[in-house]
């Protein structure tokens, strides 16, 4: 049997360049799919309910991961939208259907199964995220700076996460893949 020392065993691995991991899963090629197919669903939304497109598309992405998410697969929810009641899917949504999800409110943060929305077309969901900042009330602050995409975005964090790093990573997902090309007419 041949032993060989700890010290001949340990490799030395360089740096991890996370720059490089960026391009290369930018040229894996699903973020850009996924961002051209949601760009102009959010431009159209924009013209619809005047909400910045840069955030609605990295909100789609942060909720949906970038598409590939059960909920966004399975029922076409890319923002996460939960019913009011298991039979009550609002007015866009066709109906509910129960996932396991994890709620922090009451902390600590525990195991739930929860309904969500469930849509006949990514077109839909878009169009309930649009219908619902501009309706509810927990959004009413954010829209007199919806020409501001990180003001915007600031606000509308308040009410739609818990996590209190969501505007920043909406910010860093508008910032990384040039988001704000489709504030522009």
């Amino acid at each position: 049997m041949i032993h060989i020392g700890l010290a001949a065993a340990l490799v030395a691995v360089p740096p991890i360049d996370q720059g490089a991991v960026r391009d290369a899963a930018l040229t894996a090629g699903f973020q850009e799919a996924y961002v051209g197919a949601a760009g102009p669903i959010a431009r159209a939304i924009h013209a619809a309910y005047d909400i910045p497109a840069s955030v609605t598309v990295a909100q789609s992405i942060l909720e949906s991961n970038w598409g590939r998410s059960k909920l966004a697969v399975n029922e076409l929810n890319h923002f996460g939208f939960k019913c009011v009641r298991p039979a009550s899917p609002g007015p866009i949504a066709l109906r509910c259907a129960r996932y396991p999800s994890t709620e922090c409110v009451p902390a600590p943060c525990h195991a739930v199964d929860a309904y969500f929305r469930v849509y006949a077309s990514i077109d839909d969901s878009f169009r309930d995220y649009g219908r619902l900042l501009t309706t509810s009330s927990n959004y009413a602050a954010a829209l007199p700076v919806r020409d501001d995409p990180d003001a915007f975005i600031r606000v509308v964090a308040r009410k739609y996460a818990t996590d209190p790093e969501y505007a920043n990573k909406v910010i860093r997902l508008m910032n990384l893949y040039d988001l704000r090309r489709f504030d522009v007419p």
